[in-house]
């Protein structure tokens, strides 16, 4: 029998030493500069490293992640993911390095958050702010882009309109005044659609990820087609197709500039005229040839 009062011995757990706890896993010693053994990408930035995930930007300014294999995912994680993919598609546009690092770090806070098993608002409201500005950033650049090329070669027609009218006495001794008068009229051209591509800057279409040199073509393509169109009417005027056998009073090259500024600026003043001149053209045709008309 045993005494009541004999103290009873029971186990105790030992506390394990510091050496005897779980190793922390090889990503946690990362610091900016290593190169991730597990990806093989140089980390730039640690967004943040945990025991159970780490996030970072590499050197080529891509959002980098893993996880060990105790880390649960929340059920929202794969809707996260495609944000954080899509993100990085459409920050692609943005070449400073200080920006384009503090857009994809952000990126990578939203990762954080929902790798970390928070609240799915929290995760998603992060990346739609990210998105917001991109969106906001990437009108900037494109108009910028766009506009530069636009302005430059608008103010380099100004230069030659210049040029010209300083030395008009001399161009139209060369050339003519009739051939002098279209030159004037084809440089108004960009004008008008200088001024048809600024008051339509709200509704311009434009995406920045599509490059530098697109805009730029784009820029060009709608002043030379201002321009072309300045000479259609310019030349059209000089063949009395337009105007023909109207009274003026005023000033006549005046009235050929006006002109030539509103075709550079519309987009249909010179499709118009360019299909009354086809239908008169094929008309005078059948009449010259009137068995061309008739079924065989």
């Amino acid at each position: 029998m045993v005494d009541s009062t004999t103290p009873v011995l029971t186990a105790v757990p030992e506390i394990p030493e510091d050496g005897a706890r779980r190793a922390l896993p090889p990503h946690y010693r990362l610091k900016a500069g290593d190169v991730d053994p597990e990806l093989g990408k140089t980390i730039l930035e640690i967004v943040l490293c945990t025991e159970l995930f780490i996030v970072y930007v590499d050197e080529d300014m891509a959002v980098q992640w893993h996880t060990t294999d105790d880390h649960e995912r929340t059920d929202y994680c794969g809707e996260v993911l495609n944000m954080v993919a899509s993100l990085e598609a459409q920050s692609r546009f943005l070449t400073g390095e200080p920006m384009l690092r503090d857009i994809r770090r952000r990126i990578g806070e939203g990762l954080v958050r929902c790798l970390e098993g928070g609240r799915k608002e929290d995760a998603t409201a992060v990346l739609k702010e990210v998105g917001a500005e991109l969106k906001t950033r990437n009108k900037e650049v494109s108009w910028h882009w766009y506009f530069q090329a636009s302005y430059y070669v608008t103010f380099g027609f100004a230069i030659l309109f210049a040029a010209a009218w300083l030395l008009r006495d001399w161009i139209r001794a060369g050339i003519g005044t009739e051939a002098f008068e279209v030159i004037l009229g084809g440089s108004c051209g960009s004008f008008g659609a200088l001024l048809f591509a600024t008051a339509r800057s709200d509704r311009l279409i434009l995406d920045a990820n599509a490059g530098r040199r697109l805009h730029r073509l784009e820029g060009l393509s709608r002043i030379g087609a201002g321009v072309i169109g300045a000479l259609v009417v310019a030349l059209a005027i000089k063949a009395g197709l337009i105007l023909g056998g109207t009274t003026f009073p005023g000033n006549k090259l005046a009235l050929l500039l006006c002109f030539c500024i509103v075709a550079g600026a519309s987009e249909r003043l010179v499709p118009s005229l360019i299909a009354t001149f086809e239908k008169t053209v094929s008309g005078g045709a059948r009449e010259n040839n009137p068995a061309s008309g008739r079924r065989r």
